[in-house]
């Protein structure tokens, strides 16, 4: 009896602990769906620390601790940690025991594929070529669809360009129908490359835009921002300066939230790329610090050559000899002084021979005479391809009408006269959807600060819940009094500048998730929400303090503080009357300066 009494407890404890396991076993893998995203996107960044603590759990089996491994990978890919990913992703890959008709094994074969792609290696077609062996539209389709999309764009170069386009087109009309947001705009993008390859900026321009848009509903963290500066790059190389400029203020605007050193260096290249484009020479230099600070902060060599180019540009700008001669001699001397990266770019060619005709160097000024020519000559025998270029229109057309449901890719071939007319719509719709962006973003952002204007600051803190439980909304105005001073001392043609600097101080000192703004000429708005009343005070003398340091230490401005008041409103519950606060704490400030 004894015996049996101890077998039946036995048994209990081991159904108990199988019961745990089974539960653990759960747990776990409910986490690996959470992290996983699609190949086209990426995870949730604040999803990182769940993913890391579920990985040095003794309780994984090895499948799990593979998938676990994987996800990882596509979050350091999304951070801009190429390398460490790769060798993360190998390390995976090499062990005997994983799964290789599992998802997690093929995402894994895509992500080296694209951090290879990234690297402009050619091993990306062998990872994309496997990838796309091991999944199919039934199984892992997004991988499928991703790695035939880069099959498609990098790795048909032998192929005609009405092949590669067709691959294209018939891709998009598997997905056009029943794809999901996120999947036609990785094929958008897709196309968007193809354009760009054929030098067809405009149109690359155009598909970059769609995708970015269907993108914004369903894509997290960086990935908002990936295509947007890719449209962003193709709208300055097609010369339409004033729409790259918006989409920057819009990319300015979403990477407030994101604010990664890789979406960081991305922000500041296209101002400098907008800025150098633009012949603004004056806002280039005072740009460059901060693209320099980018660049070291993600380690790109691209970006390093891309600094010394556009500082180059201003020190021929300013007929700086002395400049010009350090640029020459910092550059690898091999193919008269031109970079690899910029063999084919135009306007560095351009740059180039302006340098040596400066310097009075005729043989070198000779020589990227014959370069600028040469590459000139290429590109106009380029888009006299006429086949490219049938084909390109051929893709523009079919893709509009496959959009516009107005009618089939045979009919259209027959009856041009309706092609024109859903062209004619078309172009009108995005026209009218160019001025719509560009009124919204004219109407939230201040132009000067690029901090949001006062009536979105408002709109913003109006909306905020109330606060939890011994937290607050803590307000503050900060009033510049001497912000005219400042401008007469150095010249009403540098106020853009003062306020631009001023502003960018109060964002190095605020923090992604509060409202900053422009509030008057000299003044500006910070909301803090779900803070102790003590921090908030604390936060705000911090910030008070970087502001009256604005210009300490920039030799551009020279020796100039800023003298500035400030006026602080907490409020432990939802605010109900906020203009009438605001103009208290107006007032208050105007007392203030009345009084000094």
């Amino acid at each position: 009896m004894q015996f049996k009494t101890v077998s039946i407890i036995s048994i209990a404890i081991g159904l108990l602990l199988l019961s745990f396991s089974v539960s653990a076993n759960q747990n776990i893998d409910a986490i690996i769906a959470k992290v996983r995203a699609p190949s086209y996107d990426c995870p949730d960044p604040g999803l990182l620390p769940e993913l890391e603590a579920a990985l040095q759990l003794p309780s994984l089996t090895s499948h799990q601790q593979f998938a676990l491994s994987v996800a990882k990978g596509q979050f350091l890919i999304c951070n801009g940690k190429f390398q460490e990913a790769l060798a993360l992703l190998q390390q995976d890959t090499a062990a005997e025991d994983i799964d290789k008709a599992s998802y997690a094994y093929a995402s894994a074969v895509y992500q080296m594929g694209f951090v290879y792609d990234v690297l402009e290696h050619p091993k990306r077609c062998d990872y994309y070529g496997e990838a796309q062996k091991i999944s199919s539209p039934e199984l892992h389709s997004d991988i499928y669809t991703s790695a035939s999309l880069g099959l498609i764009t990098y790795c048909s170069e032998s192929a005609d360009v009405a092949e590669r386009l067709g691959k294209m087109f018939s891709v998009l009309e598997r997905y056009s129908d029943v794809g999901s947001p996120g999947e036609l705009a990785h094929i958008h993008n897709a196309i968007g490359l193809i354009y760009g390859d054929l030098e067809q900026h405009a149109l690359a321009a155009e598909q970059y835009l769609k995708a970015h848009e269907m993108g914004l509903s369903v894509y997290e963290g960086s990935n908002k921002l990936s295509i947007l500066i890719s449209a962003i790059v193709s709208l300055l190389a097609s010369g339409q300066t004033e729409e790259a400029y918006q989409r920057i203020l819009e990319y300015g605007v979403l990477n407030s939230e994101i604010n990664t050193p890789l979406t960081n260096f991305h922000y500041y290249y296209a101002l400098s790329y907008y800025y150098r484009k633009t012949k603004n020479f004056n806002q280039l230099e005072y740009s460059l610090p901060d693209f320099e600070k980018a660049i070291a902060s993600v380690s790109s060599s691209f970006g390093q050559l891309v600094f010394k180019w556009h500082k180059a540009e201003i020190c021929l700008h300013n007929n700086d000899l002395a400049c010009l001669k350090e640029y020459i001699a910092s550059v690898d001397k091999s193919d008269n002084f031109i970079p690899v990266n910029f063999r084919t770019n135009l306007d560095y060619l351009s740059f180039n021979l302006g340098m040596y005709i400066a310097l009075g160097d005729l043989k070198s000024a000779r020589i990227a005479n014959e370069l600028f020519s040469e590459e000139v000559e290429k590109r106009r025998v380029t888009s006299q391809d006429s086949a490219r270029i049938l084909s390109a229109a051929n893709l523009y057309n079919r893709i509009h009408d496959l959009e516009a449901e107005v009618e089939s890719a045979e009919r259209l071939r027959r009856n041009t006269l309706y092609a024109a007319i859903a062209i004619f719509v078309l172009i009108a719709g995005i026209s009218a959807y160019v001025l719509r962006k560009k009124h919204l973003a004219n109407k939230a952002i201040d132009p000067v600060t690029q901090l949001f204007n006062a009536q979105t600051a408002i709109s913003r803190i109006n909306k905020l819940d109330s606060p939890k439980i011994n937290r607050a909304i803590a307000i503050a105005i900060f009033d510049i009094s001497n912000l005219r001073e400042i401008t007469a001392r150095l010249g009403s043609t540098k106020s853009d500048a003062v306020l631009r600097q001023i502003a960018q101080t109060l964002q190095n000192a605020t923090r992604g998730n509060d409202i900053l703004g422009r509030f008057g000429t000299e003044q500006f708005i910070l909301c803090l929400h779900n803070i102790e009343e003590r921090s908030a005070r604390t936060f705000f003398e911090r910030v008070q303090n970087a502001l009256d340091n604005t210009f300490e230490g920039n030799p551009n401005f020279g020796h100039l503080s800023v003298k500035s008041s400030m006026s602080i409103f907490i409020a432990h519950e939802k605010l109900s009357d906020l203009n009438e606060i605001l103009d208290e704490m107006v007032m208050s400030i105007d007392m203030e300066n009345r009084a000094q």
